[in-house]
């Protein structure tokens, strides 16, 4: 379920009693405003995770019942990546254009992701910054572009259509033939 509109362009994202956004996957205009709203009997606290961020402040101590000082985004064409007290994997892309690609960046490193697991949202964008040339295998096949790439930036890829909760794996293999792994939950 989206978020909810609230005045003034503002998006609400509400924990649940679980712990959980009801609204994974957000995707919001540049110029909205972002706040949570703590409907779990839990004082919770917001990590954003972003390699070429960041794009919001992290959030400390939002006690039940208490909605969070909205934020605006310190960066445009973007995906970030957060978790409510260290749990689950969620996103927010933040689009000025909707057109135009807001990839959340993945790093790889001597074949290491940065992060082992990414979320986007449903027809979500991913970019890869890689050290070196890799071989980049999907499963399934059909969600991202396998190939060589690289060193440098990959284009910026858009989840096939119809990849709705899905769960995708990636192998990344330089020549050394020693690879590296991940995985891109779609619609979280």
């Amino acid at each position: 379920m989206a978020a909810q509109p609230l005045p003034l362009a503002a998006q609400r994202i509400t924990i649940n009693a679980s712990g959980e956004p009801d609204s994974p996957g957000l995707v919001m205009s540049n110029i909205d405003t972002l706040a949570f709203y703590n409907g779990s009997p839990n004082t919770v606290s917001i990590h954003f995770i972003c390699a070429n961020g960041p794009v919001f402040n992290d959030i400390t101590g939002l006690a039940p019942n208490h909605t969070s000082t909205a934020q605006s985004p310190k960066k445009n064409q973007i995906t970030t990546d957060y978790e409510i007290n260290s749990q689950g994997l969620y996103s927010v892309e933040v689009a000025g254009n909707p057109n135009v690609g807001a990839p959340l960046l993945i790093e790889v490193e001597q074949s290491t992701p940065g992060e082992d697991e990414v979320a986007i949202p449903i027809n979500g964008w991913i970019q890869f910054d890689l050290d070196v040339e890799y071989d980049i295998e999907w499963t399934p096949a059909s969600v991202f572009p396998s190939g060589k790439y690289g060193p440098g930036l990959t284009p910026a890829w858009r989840a096939a259509t119809g990849n709705a909760d899905l769960v995708a794996t990636y192998t990344v293999t330089p020549e050394t033939n020693v690879p590296g792994h991940g995985t891109v939950h779609i619609n979280s």
